[in-house]
């Protein structure tokens, strides 16, 4: 079962648990049932359903591979289980993840977010967030080529570098700034005898929180989003997950994967040139024709700063203009469009706004 060690920093289990077992629904406790629906040595796909309402439209949450567990979008989920099933990709920490697996690249992070859609039911929404954003629309597009009846009916795009140079932040700037060398050799280690990963190449937590913990101090005295939050903490459950150990709970990234998607995302930029393959075929961006596209951008988010995601509807060029809406939350930084007062007051309302108008509620 997943766990969860408070402040722990690098030194996390595999999982974090989301803690989600009931919601209020006017002044009525609502059990939630959450389980394991489907899970791959990399990702479980939680399913998290109420248990008053035997059939509700589902939603697919792909969680972002940047580092962090999936429960921080805890607050997300909660906002989406009145009105969905939820299910979201709940990737492991690959530290835990014995090498004889083989290793996890951008190309399998597709892949899975491909099956994954296709294992649930027809008419499905997908909301990606942040990384997640690359897979969940070349998966997309994928399946509107080759298994139109398994395109989701709507992708929801939020904080994610669908193309980085749109209006390039400090991430993308470093991430393009290096050879592909220079990661390797300065960020990847090899998992130590101690965990079931022994001997896998891996961007190691430890590493990843020295620049982390810079960002967030810089930020924290520049009186941003960050101090906010930390100052005063608007998550849903400040007690039991606090936004501090949220954002400072970090996961072991495989070697490959973090150095192919720097490479496709970040330098290259293959997507949006047409250029990315998928087991040897073009994800063409243009063969999406009927999937409703909202993007959602934080208007002072240094990560994924507006124009990022958004240029996403220039790329799906083949969706009629009624299938485009995009939104800017005034105001806000990259973590509160999943996390705290924002999320609840904006973004969950337009998502599920969005939703109403293309039948996919």
């Amino acid at each position: 079962m997943p766990e969860n060690l408070l402040f722990a920093g690098g030194n996390q289990p595999a999982r974090r648990d989301f803690g989600i077992s009931a919601i209020v629904l006017e002044d009525t406790v609502v059990p939630i049932c959450a389980v394991d629906s489907a899970a791959t040595p990399f990702c479980s796909l939680i399913e998290f359903s109420r248990s008053d309402i035997p059939a509700q439209p589902s939603l697919l949450i792909v969680a972002p591979l940047s580092g962090h567990f999936p429960v921080i979008l805890r607050d997300l989920v909660l906002g989406l289980l009145p009105s969905f099933k939820v299910y979201v990709t709940d990737w492991l920490n690959v530290r835990h993840v014995p090498a004889e697996h083989g290793s996890f690249g951008l190309e399998d992070n597709i892949s899975c977010v491909l099956d994954m859609i296709i294992s649930l039911p027809p008419g499905l929404t997908v909301v990606a967030l942040c990384q997640g954003g690359v897979p969940a629309l070349a998966a997309t597009a994928l399946l509107a080529r080759n298994w139109r009846s398994h395109t989701p009916a709507a992708l929801i795009l939020i904080a994610c570098p669908i193309d980085p140079l749109a209006k390039p932040s400090g991430v993308a700037r470093l991430l393009g700034s290096r050879p592909l060398s220079w990661f390797e050799n300065n960020l990847i280690t090899t998992v130590p005898e101690v965990y079931a990963g022994a001997g896998r190449r891996v961007y190691p937590a430890h590493l990843h929180l020295v620049p982390l913990l810079t960002y967030l101090t810089r930020r924290f005295v520049q009186g941003s989003e960050i101090a906010a939050k930390l100052l005063s903490d608007d998550g849903s459950d400040r007690g039991r997950f606090p936004f501090l150990d949220l954002v400072t709970s970090i996961m072991d990234l495989d070697a490959k994967y973090l150095l192919e998607n720097t490479k496709a995302v970040f330098q290259e930029r293959l997507l949006p040139k047409g250029s990315l393959l998928f087991q040897g075929e073009r994800v063409d961006l243009r063969a999406i024709e009927h999937t409703a596209l909202l993007t959602i951008e934080g208007e002072r988010d240094d990560i994924a700063p507006p124009g990022q995601t958004s240029a996403a509807h220039a790329l799906c060029s083949s969706l009629p203009a009624h299938r485009h809406h995009s939104l800017t939350v005034s105001g806000s930084g990259h973590f509160s469009l999943f996390h705290g007062s924002t999320c609840r007051r904006v973004v969950q309302p337009a998502i599920l706004e969005f939703l109403k108008i293309h039948g996919a509620q």
